[in-house]
């Protein structure tokens, strides 16, 4: 008597190959959804965006389901994928949340922290301290909102935490758009400027309560900058000019 063979196939396990695939798929489509090359609201057409990656539309439809549960899409039943709005609440509890983290960050990286770590994290910030604060060149201000980014992400490395960083590292990239904008102006830099200079200072001392009340100052938008954020965001996108 002969076993009687299962109907249902087992799934085929991913191969190297196509695993590798879907990653370069998603980071090419994150990409674009960080810089909201996708319209707020707009559909995106799986058909097309494949074809302009040159791949077929399986890794697409995977990339989407990630970039959807990163919070870069929006996945509407029998609809398909949309790129996510642009809401002054939405980009204020961005910040608010961002807020929180590095906060704890910051905490545990004037306990964890080994001095040598301390040295390196102030030789990031220092390597960038020269660009011109008042020079509107596009390059300039985006490179000090990089050199931001680099600065507070080796902070909580510093923490010793996982999870921590993983989680401000997603953050940091839903906010990217957003954080170039708000350091865009002069006057905001001068102030990003010296609240590092600050936070510098706490972290080398080592002074936690200090440090943490200031990275809070630093990093949290009001209600109205989150609107004014909000709309050079949106005049950006739709008419491609600076407020």
């Amino acid at each position: 008597m002969t076993v009687q063979q299962s109907k249902t196939s087992p799934k085929p396990k991913k191969t190297g190959r196509s695993a590798d695939s879907v990653d370069k798929v998603y980071e090419a489509v994150k990409k674009l959804a960080v810089d909201y090359h996708f319209r707020p609201g707009e559909r995106i057409n799986e058909v097309e965006l494949a074809g302009r990656l040159g791949v077929s539309r399986t890794p697409v439809r995977e990339a989407l389901n990630r970039l959807a549960r990163d919070g870069f899409m929006t996945c509407v039943p029998n609809r398909g994928f949309y790129s996510r709005e642009i809401t002054p609440q939405g980009v204020h509890a961005m910040y608010e949340m961002r807020a929180v983290i590095e906060q704890a960050a910051f905490r545990f990286a004037c306990l964890r922290g080994s001095d040598d770590d301390i040295a390196a994290t102030v030789a990031i910030w220092n390597t960038h301290k020269d660009i011109s604060l008042e020079d509107d060149a596009v390059g300039n201000w985006e490179r000090v909102a990089e050199a931001d980014e680099a600065f507070h992400m080796s902070i909580a490395l510093m923490s010793k935490n996982e999870l921590l960083y993983e989680t401000l590292e997603g953050l940091n990239s839903l906010i990217r758009f957003f954080r170039r904008i708000d350091l865009a102006t002069p006057s905001r830099r001068i102030n990003a400027y010296d609240e590092h200079v600050e936070i510098i200072d706490a972290l080398c001392c080592r002074d936690a309560e200090r440090g943490v009340k200031i990275v809070e100052q630093h990093i949290t938008l009001s209600s109205e900058h989150a609107v004014e954020v909000t709309k050079e965001g949106l005049a950006r996108i739709f008419f491609g000019y600076q407020r």
